[in-house]
């Protein structure tokens, strides 16, 4: 696919989650961990960042606060940072990397907190459950998931609407695909339970958005890895060596 047509569709996701609230649900529910610690400063991982425009928006409220933020961006395809790389250059606290999420190159507990906007629906319930696992190992405090809840309503609005809201094919069938391939409050409240996490719920926000919010301290997570035999890693090192993009 060329490279306009790429940005295109990822400008449209930027979009869709400033319209639909996605990205405003996720920074709410982070500010809320971060306040009710107390915090300054601290690290954010973003995973399947995309164009990254949830980890500048992190950014951007930090630098507001005067916090002292750093955030790593994890994203699969070198192309969606590179098509940004004027732009994400401007926020020196923006770490983008590029990694398989499911074989990262990072350590437990190397993250005060890890976020994941839009991502679970692209995944099997299996692979989704993996994903949840591997973010309560690398966070030190929380965990927060933003995602699409799957409903009908939405579905035949985003069909009808869908030239009106974006500016090419791609996201206007790549929208409808990921509407059907969300999950119910039901199935994540499932997923949560199989991922181990503990300390979790699960709640709605307007429109059909579901967003998780698990803690996942050092003495909640040791007591789960330890009824499952796991041996839950120490802070270490954020990465084990990566390709900064």
């Amino acid at each position: 696919m060329p490279n306009e047509e790429v940005r295109k569709g990822l400008l449209d996701l930027r979009r869709f989650n400033r319209l639909f609230g996605s990205k405003r649900h996720l920074l709410e529910a982070l500010k809320k961990e971060v306040s009710a610690r107390g915090l300054t400063q601290f690290s954010v991982l973003d995973i399947a960042s995309g164009s990254c425009d949830l980890p500048m928006a992190v950014l951007d409220w930090a630098r507001q606060r005067r916090l002292e933020v750093r955030v790593f961006a994890l994203e699969y395809q070198p192309r969606h940072l590179s098509l940004f790389r004027k732009e994400l250059a401007a926020y020196p606290g923006l770490h983008p990397f590029c990694a398989d999420v499911f074989h990262p190159p990072l350590w437990g507990r190397s993250f005060d907190f890890v976020t994941c906007c839009h991502f679970l629906h692209h995944l099997t319930e299996g692979q989704a459950v993996e994903i949840l696992s591997n973010m309560r190992r690398w966070a030190r405090h929380a965990m927060i998931v933003s995602d699409l809840e799957r409903q009908a309503l939405p579905y035949y609005f985003f069909r009808i609407f869908s030239r009106l809201l974006s500016t090419c094919s791609v996201s206007r069938n790549d929208g409808l695909a990921s509407i059907r391939q969300s999950f119910r409050k039901v199935e994540v409240d499932r997923m949560a339970e199989e991922a181990g996490l503990e300390t979790c719920t699960v709640e709605r926000r307007w429109p059909f958005r579901l967003v998780l919010v698990a803690e996942t301290s050092a003495s909640v997570t040791e007591r789960v890895d330890r009824s499952n035999g796991v041996a839950a890693a120490e802070s270490s090192p954020i990465l084990m060596g990566h390709n900064q993009s």
